[in-house]
């Protein structure tokens, strides 16, 4: 039990290691191409895929509830989804923690989490580039392009203006 405990803290610790690297040097490249569908389940047990949010501003986002900067940036995207969720735009959180159903309730609950929070699969990480570092974001349109993706932490005054300027495009 020991073991395990210091396993899963050395992951952490590298992992929030790799974060703040990448923090200072948040990436974000315009990419264009298509986002891989998925099918992942959420906490209840639901299938939900990529292709439910057809013709929606999506912003993807993985994380882990022992990252720091994952933490610190998921309180912007519960504004942006209360303040443009009616206007076509969606947050999808993907966790990648080792024991989901152990530590997302009470994670959910006292950010207060209002987007679909669904469990990763290394199909699905293997798809959007092998994520190596968290958190790690993608922005897509509403023909579900890739049109920003960053590695580390993002603040809503980074990409609310970007998500406004999607909205206001129509899909191909």
């Amino acid at each position: 039990m020991a073991v395990k405990t210091l396993r899963k803290s050395l992951i952490g610790i590298v992992l929030v290691f790799i974060s703040f690297s990448l923090f200072s040097a948040c990436q974000s490249k315009a990419d264009s191409s298509s986002a891989p569908d998925f099918t992942l389940l959420n906490l209840n047990g639901d299938r939900i895929s990529l292709a439910d949010f057809k013709g929606k501003v999506v912003l993807i986002n993985f994380f882990a509830t022992y990252c720091p900067p994952c933490r610190m940036e998921i309180p912007d995207f519960v504004e942006l989804a209360r303040r443009y969720g009616r206007e076509g735009f969606a947050i999808i959180g993907i966790s990648v923690d080792q024991n989901p159903r152990k530590v997302l309730p009470y994670f959910i609950q006292a950010l207060k989490i209002n987007y679909p929070v669904l469990l990763a699969t290394q199909k699905v990480l293997r798809d959007y580039g092998n994520i190596y570092a968290l958190p790690a974001t993608f922005l897509l349109n509403r023909d579900h392009e890739i049109v920003k993706s960053y590695t580390g932490m993002i603040t809503r005054a980074e990409i609310e203006p970007i998500i406004k300027r999607l909205l206001a495009e129509k899909s191909h």
